[in-house]
């Protein structure tokens, strides 16, 4: 067994206002109520602070929980250590009202809560990023607009991760450590050391971080919130993914379907054998994705010669897989908070090569159908022009939550709208692990 060590970083915005009720005086031996506790949002989060109590015992640790809790990690309840002054929560929907409360706990019990209501602005936007590794292995952010310049995170970004704050977090080059990035700029600082890192960070949308152990080889997961690191799921199977939610899935293939081993949250593992409706062999496994709902996308690629990479859906606690009717293409494949994104070819070849004998085939590979469907099944289509798409084969993209797809394409990267419309090049560079945050 290994030791983690947690040091100080700030993964919190800065927040402003608030009103700290009123609150009873708590009984001997406990903590007293947390002061100044304030709440304010930017984007599609909340942030709340707070001061120690004034009197009563001296904090172990704090208690911050959000209501309404919906799409929550851990049914919006967050238990901090006792250093922590700040905590906070995505998915938090303009024009809603949100309970949050804060208390001191112990060994020995709670102190009284303090709770502050919070209403997010109907105006509220979200402010999002396009994190992508270039040659060289150095990491840029772009401003999902498409505008406004590019900026360098890091130079060394092998394996990073990004969370909602737009904070990165990095594997150290010894892949012992993780360095924390801080969004505002400035010199990286160790966030926890004595770890087995392999470079594929992963994060939800409360700021844990998961990654596959290169000893053991488990899912594990390092809890921002609470410094701790703990086995999520024994093994990472052919693919792992991890929902902006939180749900954590290990998926282990066949060419019929597979088992996948689901944690959610709140730590409850479900193990599922999953098969398509008629229960046929579907083809070779090829990737996999998550969306923040709980459905999973399968990717696999067709037997025979045409190299063709559908995607099956798997909504969550189901164990069929739904087969993702849509037009046979080259395409480039994202998913987001709620949907599998798709920007598809003019044209598609069945032949393993185009222009080569004996039957030739010519195809327009313009992507001209920018494809989405959610969770439940709707689809929507616009068109769209101005990047090829490359040849068959699982081409792994990003997408923002307004639906804009963004690619690495042999022309560079590109922005292709959820309007619709002509694509957009950012760079005539080639990319690399593309994340919107």
């Amino acid at each position: 067994m290994y030791r983690a060590v947690l040091t100080v970083a700030a993964t919190a915005a800065l927040v402003i206002g608030g009103v700290t009720p009123a609150v009873a005086a708590p009984s001997s031996g406990l903590p007293g109520a947390p002061t100044s506790v304030q709440v304010s949002g930017s984007g599609d989060g909340a942030a709340v602070t707070w001061s120690p109590p004034r009197s009563g015992a001296t904090p172990t640790g704090w208690r911050v929980t959000v209501s309404p809790n919906t799409n929550q990690p851990g049914h919006g309840v967050d238990r901090l250590p006792a250093n922590a002054r700040s905590d906070r929560f995505g998915w938090i929907r303009a024009g809603v009202t949100y309970a949050f409360s804060v208390r001191a706990t112990t060994s020995r019990g709670s102190g009284p809560e303090v709770r502050v209501r919070y209403t997010a602005p109907r105006s509220t936007t979200v402010a999002q990023s396009l994190f992508a590794l270039d040659g060289t292995g150095a990491l840029v952010r772009y401003p999902t607009s498409g505008t406004g310049a590019p900026r360098t995170v890091t130079a060394a970004g092998n394996g990073y991760t990004a969370d909602d704050v737009g904070n990165v977090y990095v594997p150290s080059a010894d892949r012992t450590a993780i360095l924390f990035h801080p969004a505002r700029g400035g010199g990286a600082r160790v966030l926890a050391t004595g770890l087995h890192l392999t470079p594929d960070l992963r994060a939800d949308v409360a700021g844990n971080l998961y990654w596959v152990d290169s000893v053991s080889g488990a899912i594990t997961k390092l809890g921002l919130k609470g410094g701790s690191v703990s086995t999520v799921l024994p093994s990472s199977g052919s693919a792992w993914t991890v929902g902006r939610d939180g749900t954590v899935s290990a998926f282990t293939a066949t060419n019929s379907g597979g088992t996948v081993v689901t944690a959610s949250p709140q730590g409850t593992v479900q193990t599922r054998t999953v098969a398509a409706v008629n229960g046929t062999a579907i083809g070779y496994f090829a990737g996999l994705l998550a969306d923040g709902k709980g459905t999973l996308y399968v990717s696999y690629r067709a037997f025979g010669g045409s190299f063709y990479h559908g995607w099956w859906s798997l909504a969550a606690g189901s164990s069929t897989l739904q087969q993702v009717q849509t037009r046979l293409a080259y395409q480039y494949s994202a998913t987001n908070d709620s949907s599998l994104v798709l920007g598809q070819s003019a044209e598609w070849c069945a032949a393993i090569a185009e222009q080569g004998p004996p039957n030739p085939c010519v195809a327009d590979h313009t992507v001209t159908h920018l494809w989405s469907q959610d969770a439940s099944g709707a689809t929507g289509e616009v068109s769209t022009s101005g990047v090829l798409a490359r040849p068959n084969g699982l081409w792994l993209g990003a997408a923002d939550t307004a639906g804009d797809l963004f690619v690495d394409a042999e022309s560079g990267l590109w922005r292709i709208p959820a309007a619709g419309g002509a694509a957009q090049r950012l760079s005539t560079a080639q990319w690399s692990r593309l994340l919107v945050i």
